[in-house]
C-alpha cells in the first residue's frame, strides 16, 4: 500500500496495517512462512418468515390488466370495429398512424383526443371540421366520458362500453 492509501486508513486500522507489513517483512528476512489467515466468516442472512415472502410477492405488480373500457363504432365503413382504450393519449382521426383510425371523410385527420387513465376517460375536439358531440351536445372543452356515452364525430357514431372479460376456453 502506498503512503497515500495508508493516510486514508483511520488510526487503529493504520496501526494494524503497519503491524501486518512488519510481520511480512520479518518473514521474508528469516525465510519463515506466515501462518495463513482464516477466511472471513460467512455472512448469514437472518431467516425470512413465510409471511414476509408472501408480502413481497403480493407487492410485485401483476401483468397490466386489460383496459376496462372500449370504443365501438356503430355506423360507417368501420361499423362493428372495437378499440381497446389503453392508458395514455389516443388520437381519433383518419390520419394514417392514428391509434383510433376511422376511414370516413367526415372525420378530420386529427379529429379528437381521448385521454385515458386508470379511472377516467376524457375527449377533446381538436378543432375538427365537422365537430365532436357527446350524448348529442357539442363539446368545446375536455369532456369526461362514461360507459354508455355516445360520441358523434362529424356523423360517425361511437359508443363507450365496459369491456367484457374473456372467459377461459371461450372467445
Amino acid at each position: 500500500m502506498d503512503d497515500t492509501a495508508a493516510t486514508t486508513l483511520s488510526g487503529r486500522a493504520f496501526f494494524e496495517h503497519q503491524q501486518e507489513r512488519r510481520r511480512e517483512a520479518q518473514a521474508r528476512l528469516t525465510g519463515q512462512s506466515l501462518p495463513s489467515r482464516p477466511p472471513p466468516p460467512p455472512t448469514v442472512s437472518p431467516p425470512v418468515s413465510p409471511a414476509a415472502v408472501t408480502q413481497v410477492i403480493s407487492s410485485v405488480p401483476a401483468e397490466p390488466a386489460a383496459p376496462a373500457l372500449q370504443l365501438l363504432v356503430t355506423n360507417s365503413a368501420n361499423e362493428g370495429q372495437v378499440f381497446a382504450l389503453h392508458p395514455g393519449e389516443l388520437i381519433i382521426g383518419r390520419e394514417n398512424g392514428s391509434p383510433i383510425l376511422l376511414d370516413d371523410l367526415r372525420v378530420s385527420h386529427n379529429h379528437a383526443l381521448l385521454r385515458v387513465s386508470r379511472h377516467t376517460v376524457t375527449i377533446e375536439d381538436l378543432r375538427s371540421t365537422n365537430g365532436t358531440r357527446v350524448n348529442g351536445e357539442s363539446i368545446r372543452n375536455q369532456t369526461t366520458l362514461a360507459p354508455g356515452d355516445q360520441i358523434d364525430l362529424g356523423g360517425v357514431q361511437l359508443v363507450i362500453e365496459q369491456r367484457q372479460p374473456k372467459r377461459p376456453g371461450g372467445s
